[in-house]
C-alpha cells in the first residue's frame, strides 16, 4: 500500500551534498601516471563520466541531481517489511530500490562490511594525516580539500600540471602516491558519500587508503548504499504532510516549498528507478 494518495502530494525542494566537479578538479590536478594509478583504483571507473556530469559553477557542483524526480517517487513509496529495501508504486506497478540495482549503478564491491578490530585499527597509520594535515585529530571537508589543493602548490607556480612533468626528482616516488591516495579520500567523502562539510571526515579512511590494497578491496558500495538508504528513508513525508495541513490558511505562504537534504550518492537512485 502506498503511503500517498494522489491528492496527498505536496512540492518540495530537495538539496544534496554532492560535489561532482571534484571529479573534474582531480582529473585536472593529477598527471598523467597519477591519473593511472587512480584509474586502477576502486574508483577508476568513474573517470569515465560524461564530461557534462562534471562541468562545475561557481560552487564547483553541478546540477544533474532531478530532485522533483525524487521526490516524485519518494511520495509513492509502499510500506514494506523488508529490510534496506525501497519500494514505490508507479503508474499502478511496483518498482525496487535496493542494494541489487544499487550495486549495478555504481559498479562498486557491495559485499558485507567487515568489523576492523581495534588491533587492525592500531596498525594503521596516520602519516598522511601527519604529513599534509598538520596531525590534526579532527579533520572536515573543509581541510581535506584544503590539503588535496595544497599538495600540488609547491614549485608550481600557477599550478599546472604540465611544470610538474618537468621535474626529474621523485618521478615515481611517494609523493605523487600520495596526491593519488589523498584524491582518492577526497572523492570518497565529497562525491560518493557527500556528508556535512561541517563535519569531521572519517579519520580511519585517510589511514586505509595508505594501504591501497586495503583500500581498494573495501566494500565501499555498501557503504555507500547504507547512508544513501538511510538518508531516503530517513524522510518523513508523512509527517511533513501533516505539519503542512494543520498551519492555518493565513499562515501558508503560497509557492513556499518545503525543503530535504539527501546524503550519500542519491544519483544512484534516480538512475536505477
Amino acid at each position: 500500500m502506498a503511503i500517498f494518495i494522489d491528492k496527498d502530494k505536496f512540492p518540495a525542494k530537495i538539496t544534496v551534498k554532492q560535489h561532482m566537479g571534484i571529479l573534474a578538479e582531480i582529473k585536472e590536478k593529477l598527471d598523467d601516471w597519477e591519473l593511472d594509478l587512480f584509474r586502477r583504483s576502486c574508483f577508476g571507473h568513474f573517470l569515465d563520466l560524461e564530461p557534462e556530469w562534471l562541468e562545475k559553477g561557481k560552487t564547483g557542483k553541478r546540477n544533474t541531481f532531478a530532485g522533483q524526480l525524487v521526490h516524485f517517487l519518494l511520495l509513492r513509496r509502499m510500506r514494506t517489511s523488508k529490510k534496506k529495501e525501497m519500494w514505490f508504486l508507479v503508474e499502478g506497478k511496483p518498482a525496487r530500490f535496493s542494494l541489487t540495482e544499487f550495486a549495478m549503478v555504481i559498479g562498486l564491491h557491495c559485499s558485507a562490511i567487515p568489523k576492523i578490530s581495534t588491533e587492525q585499527s592500531l596498525c594503521l597509520k596516520n602519516r598522511l594525516r601527519d604529513l599534509y594535515f598538520e596531525g590534526r585529530s579532527q579533520i572536515k571537508q573543509d581541510d581535506l580539500v584544503r590539503g588535496f589543493q595544497s599538495m600540488f602548490n609547491e614549485g608550481e607556480g600557477s599550478g599546472k600540471k604540465e611544470k610538474r612533468k618537468k621535474k626529474k626528482e621523485d618521478k615515481r616516488g611517494q609523493e605523487r602516491e600520495d596526491r593519488v591516495k589523498v584524491a582518492l579520500v577526497y572523492f570518497l567523502e565529497g562525491v560518493l558519500l557527500s556528508a556535512d562539510a561541517k563535519k569531521n571526515i572519517f579519520d580511519f579512511y585517510l589511514s586505509m587508503v595508505d594501504d591501497l590494497a586495503m583500500f581498494n578491496a573495501y566494500p565501499w558500495g555498501s557503504e555507500v548504499y547504507d547512508l544513501t538508504f538511510d538518508s531516503l528513508s530517513s524522510k518523513n513525508l508523512v509527517a511533513k504532510y501533516k505539519e503542512r495541513l494543520a498551519k492555518p490558511k493565513e499562515k501558508q505562504v503560497p509557492g513556499v516549498k518545503e525543503t530535504y537534504t539527501l546524503l550519500g550518492f542519491p544519483f544512484s537512485f534516480q538512475v536505477s528507478c
